[in-house]
């Protein structure tokens, strides 16, 4: 396949638009937060360091993070043999897809959601998208899954919590879709790297606290979200034993192992103090109310996101849709990914509130300029 990453051919497209002079609103996806002494000093000490060759990634980032599953769900994890460290989630995730479903199989999605297509279809996989519903705010729809599965399907992914809605599923919905995937022999592989951005309602639910012995499970994480970790892409993929054995043999031909330095400034971040990210996971509640104040005013709508960074905008009343309302949007200082990327509508788009207060209300300030323009 050829297709581009719809979030790295995006900011490749508005960085375009910037140098062409157009002025859009700075925001980002991800924390970029510089990293604190204690981690710097934990990459400097590794980088002069030999360390032995773990496949599975270093014990001691393997403990921290049983330790932090322990400590914040009471999930009991054998760090040697139900852990291992990769280069962020959507490396995981490849690598658990190609290890576990066979070729020719089909994976139901259900979407909007994160870029797993291609993924997917490099596994040699085919992918079933099951649309949730802006009215039940983009729920998962466990009935929906279940009228999708034919004798194909093998597996089904889901991201918790959503990206691009920032819906985040219930202990129930999770029940009820591991019932769902037990009863057909599903996998049920889910992306949760947005752990620490729920900013309300019962709050996130690791699938493996729902059901912590199935062998059908798999999880992947990444730092990336929750550790301001992009520079350094870490992340982990958690599983029972038998079922982590196979995608350890298959991430041993896909890379060998995750570089120790990244590692040993993951466990410093993760071990050490962590007042350097209370300031931006404080605000985030504070940044989403901001911008969906604007987005109303401005007289769009969107369901109010109950975790991520991001608020997935109905721009159906501008009367474009797809690449068109891309480009609508950064004419109109905006960066927004449209639906379609997500495998959702192409009359909505994700916008992003990771930036400075005053940044995120001069968002909704465009867009009520926009919403003024289109009116005349």
């Amino acid at each position: 396949m050829n297709e581009r990453l719809p979030a790295l051919a995006f900011t490749e497209h508005a960085q375009r638009w910037a140098a062409a002079g157009h002025h859009l609103v700075p925001v980002r996806g991800v924390p970029m937060v510089p990293m604190p002494p204690h981690v710097v000093a934990a990459a400097s000490e590794a980088a002069a360091q030999v360390f032995p060759r773990e496949s599975r990634g270093s014990l001691p980032l393997r403990e921290a993070i049983a330790s932090t599953l322990s400590v914040h769900h009471g999930m009991a994890v054998d760090p040697d043999r139900e852990l291992l460290i990769t280069h962020g989630a959507q490396h995981g995730m490849s690598v658990a897809l190609r290890a576990l479903v066979a070729p020719g199989a089909e994976v139901v999605i259900p979407a909007p959601t994160y870029f797993f297509d291609g993924m997917v279809r490099m596994a040699g996989l085919t992918p079933r998208y099951v649309p949730t519903d802006a009215a039940a705010g983009w729920a998962l729809d466990v009935d929906a899954v279940e009228k999708a599965i034919t004798a194909r399907t093998r597996a089904v992914i889901i991201c918790n919590p959503n990206n691009p809605t920032g819906a985040v599923p219930t202990r129930r919905e999770l029940s009820d879709l591991l019932d769902l995937a037990a009863k057909h022999g599903l996998y049920v592989f889910s992306d949760e790297s947005y752990e620490r951005y729920v900013h309300e309602g019962p709050g996130y639910v690791p699938q493996r606290s729902v059901r912590p012995t199935g062998d059908h499970l798999v999880t992947v994480t990444s730092l990336s979200k929750n550790y301001a970790f992009t520079s350094w892409r870490i992340g982990y993929v958690h599983a029972t034993t038998r079922t982590l054995d196979a995608i350890h043999r298959a991430f041993e031909w896909d890379a060998i192992n995750v570089g120790d330095v990244p590692q040993a400034a993951a466990h410093a971040a993760i071990t050490g103090p962590q007042d350097w990210l209370d300031v931006e996971f404080a605000t985030m509640r504070e940044r989403r109310d901001i911008l969906q104040a604007g987005v109303e005013a401005a007289g769009f709508t969107a369901v109010r996101p109950a975790a991520g960074i991001f608020t997935f905008v109905d721009f159906t009343a501008t009367g474009v849709r797809g690449d068109d309302l891309e480009d609508t949007l950064l004419q109109a200082g905006v960066c927004g990914l449209v639906g379609n990327g997500f495998q959702g509508p192409a009359t909505h788009a994700r916008l992003l509130y990771g930036a400075a207060a005053e940044n995120v209300r001069q968002l909704g300030a465009r867009l009520g300029e926009l919403a003024q323009r289109r009116a005349r």
